[in-house]
């Protein structure tokens, strides 16, 4: 069952409910004052019977000049006087009982009985059926008081007109109870349908977005709960969306990286197999040709060395909990200076250092890799004799460290670029320094890592600068 269709009910359900209850409440209340009044009627009319045969018999006995009436006088008296009421439509018969409840006088109408369990002393009044349809009459009984005997007299009032008029309107609170409801019932279905066709467009909606259409927002109407959905419709939607795009281009991303590495690794795998089928096919090969060959053939092999362990950083670092340790950085800084003096040597470079004695909470071999790949990087682009800075220094609650070069320079354009693996500003040179496009994408993730950020500035011809900051961890004794 639909929602709309719950509502319509349940809402029907209670509607008639109540008209009904109402309906009942109002008949229960006419009827009672309807027959309260009845009974008053009846009442009266009954005293005035009983006060006329009172007054009868006291003026027969003042006629006689007695005291008391005998009681068969008494009792002929009562009964002529009764023979005299003449019955109309409301007073539908008499009847005069003694003492010992015998009939004295009756004129009943027939299949009506005595009232069960009336009171000697009391006056009181009950319904009963006719033995004609529709007949119904008011049974009234009252003790009466006679010279010295106590009588009981029994009078019938016709009151089923009265009796037809409830049921009349009983009838018609039943009809206009179900008028009322069928009109409420359309009323009702025409504004449920109306209030829940927001709710018809938002299930149209979410489909349509469940079936691809991540673009599709709903237009948002009014300030009630359904417009409160349908702004909560637009933000998932957009959540899904913008989390669509980014498995994308995460999809886009690994398979350029894949046809990257295959690209970078195919090179030197190629140069390998070519060299060596020259130096395996031919049955002499000169020393010099063959020490050629070899160095051509061990460079590749490095390359693809230093491919793979720069790729394994990579995965390391993304994958495996880390091991974060306070660490003076100076030490740091002096060892990454001493592994990369024999590289700076050849290139006639010049690396200065200054960092003071502060410590970082790092991974040691990571933080040295992400040193050693931008200085790396550094001497790639810095001319023959030209000069490499590595500076750090306190900054508040952070320290800052910058790696400095006075090379060629990158082109605006290609900054945002040189973080994505395997691009390369200048490929031709990068390839032939030994690169492969991996070392800023590693440089990145380390200082993810280690919750830094990681800045670039360059000019082209007056060099390049990289802007690494950190969590300052404390200050450590300067003679360690």
């Amino acid at each position: 069952m639909k929602l709309w269709q719950k509502i319509f009910l349940s809402t029907l359900a209670l509607m008639v409910g109540i008209t009904a209850l109402i309906s009942v409440l109002l008949l229960r209340s006419t009827r009672d004052a309807l027959w309260q009044r009845e009974q008053q009627r009846a009442m009266t009319q009954h005293q005035y019977l009983a006060g006329i045969l009172q007054a009868g018999v006291i003026s027969q006995r003042l006629r006689q000049g007695v005291v008391l009436l005998q009681e068969d006088q008494t009792r002929q008296i009562a009964t002529q006087l009764l023979e005299q009421q003449a019955t109309d439509d409301y007073l539908a018969g008499l009847m005069l009982l003694d003492q010992e409840e015998k009939a004295l006088w009756s004129q009943l109408p027939t299949g009506v009985t005595l009232p069960v369990g009336t009171s000697e002393t009391l006056t009181q009044c009950q319904l009963q059926a006719g033995d004609e349809p529709g007949e119904w009459y008011l049974i009234c009984a009252m003790p009466l008081s006679l010279e010295a005997g106590q009588y009981r007299l029994v009078a019938a009032y016709a009151v089923g007109d009265l009796q037809r008029q409830l049921n009349q309107q009983a009838v018609q609170a039943v009809a206009l109870s179900l008028i009322i409801s069928l009109v409420a019932a359309g009323g009702l279905l025409l504004l449920v349908r109306r209030l829940l066709r927001p709710l018809g467009a938002l299930r149209e909606s979410a489909r349509r977005i469940a079936g691809g259409s991540y673009a599709e927002r709903l237009d948002i109407r009014g300030t009630d709960e359904l417009a409160d959905l349908a702004q909560d419709m637009n933000a998932l939607a957009q959540g899904v969306q913008e989390r669509v795009e980014q498995l994308e281009q995460v999809a886009e991303e690994r398979r350029v990286f894949v046809a990257n590495l295959a690209h970078e690794m195919k090179t030197p795998l190629t140069s390998i197999m070519g060299y060596a089928d020259l130096l395996y096919l031919p049955r002499e090969v000169p020393e010099e040709q063959r020490v050629e060959y070899s160095c051509i053939i061990l460079d590749e092999a490095r390359r693809l060395r230093s491919l793979s362990a720069k790729l394994m950083e990579l995965l390391t670092v993304g994958s495996v909990n880390l091991t974060y340790v306070p660490t003076p950085l100076h030490q740091v800084v002096q060892e990454v200076a001493v592994s990369l003096e024999p590289l700076l040597e050849q290139n006639g470079l010049d690396l200065a250092c200054d960092c003071p004695p502060i410590s970082l909470s790092m991974d040691v071999e990571l933080f040295k890799s992400l040193l050693y790949n931008l200085l790396d990087n550094a001497r790639k682009a810095s001319p023959t004799g030209g000069k490499l800075s590595l500076t750090a220094q306190p900054s508040g609650s952070d320290v800052v460290i910058h790696v400095r070069d006075w090379g060629q320079g990158i082109p605006p354009e290609e900054l945002e670029k040189i973080c994505q693996p395997f691009y390369m500003v200048d490929k031709s040179r990068s390839r032939k320094a030994g690169g492969a496009g991996l070392g800023l994408a590693l440089c990145q993730a380390i200082v993810a890592a280690h919750h830094g950020t990681m800045e670039f500035w360059s000019q082209l011809e007056e060099g390049t600068e990289v802007t690494l900051t950190f969590p300052l961890n404390q200050e450590v004794d300067t003679h360690e």
